[in-house]
């Protein structure tokens, strides 16, 4: 009982087991919606799976992944599969071994933790399952520097917190919730509950894309 009693006490924070919804919108217009799933299992690990569909460029689609992580948050696996109309489905996953993290699929390709990264971070194009979870993630690490993977590019690259940023909080966004932003090299603002580390808006000013948590009836 002890161990368990220690285990739970050592494990770091995220969003509570549960089913949460969220809205993608570019230039205004609806353009997917997502449903995240949270469940810990008996070991420790936690898994993220998502079902999302949408429409882009006059083009139905659909996506589903799984993330699980350790109880340090720390990604173990992650696999991704998109369908998009009159196209080929694509298909990635992501095995992590240290400081090495090995993709399959459509795309073969090794990624290491360089530099003074110290943890590899998932964040797809499509999915929101590694954006939903990187607030507990920075804090679980401190903010430490990362390697962000994006499977559908097959491309790795650094990303910190950018602490100088002020940003500009969104009407729908609750005055208790916090920000973690990003510069380089796509600047993107998460805004989340700092008590429950749940995501309730997304913000890729770029891109004019928002992501934004729907409110259980």
């Amino acid at each position: 009982m002890l161990s368990l009693i220690l285990a739970a006490a050592l494990s770091a924070s995220a969003p509570s087991d549960g089913t949460y919804t969220y809205v993608a919108s570019m230039n205004g217009t609806q353009v997917e919606k997502t449903t995240v799933t949270v469940k810990h299992d008996p070991s420790g690990k936690i898994v993220l799976s998502e079902s999302a569909s949408g429409n882009f460029n006059g083009r139905s689609g659909s996506i589903s992944d799984a993330l699980t992580l350790d109880d340090s948050l720390a990604p173990v696996e992650y696999s991704a599969l998109a369908s998009i109309a009159d196209s080929r489905s694509m298909k990635a996953a992501l095995a992590f071994t240290g400081a090495q993290a090995i993709q399959s699929g459509d795309v073969s390709k090794t990624y290491d933790l360089v530099a003074d990264a110290k943890h590899f971070i998932v964040l797809d194009f499509g999915p929101f399952s590694g954006y939903f979870v990187l607030p507990a993630q920075m804090q679980a690490w401190k903010d430490a520097p990362a390697i962000a993977i994006v499977p559908m590019y097959g491309q790795g690259v650094p990303i910190v917190v950018d602490k100088t940023v002020v940003a500009q909080r969104p009407k729908s966004v609750p005055a208790t919730d916090a920000h973690l932003s990003v510069s380089t090299p796509v600047a993107f603002t998460i805004w989340y509950d700092p008590k429950t580390l749940l995501v309730d808006e997304l913000d890729v000013p770029s891109q004019d894309v928002s992501v934004t948590r729907q409110s259980t009836p």
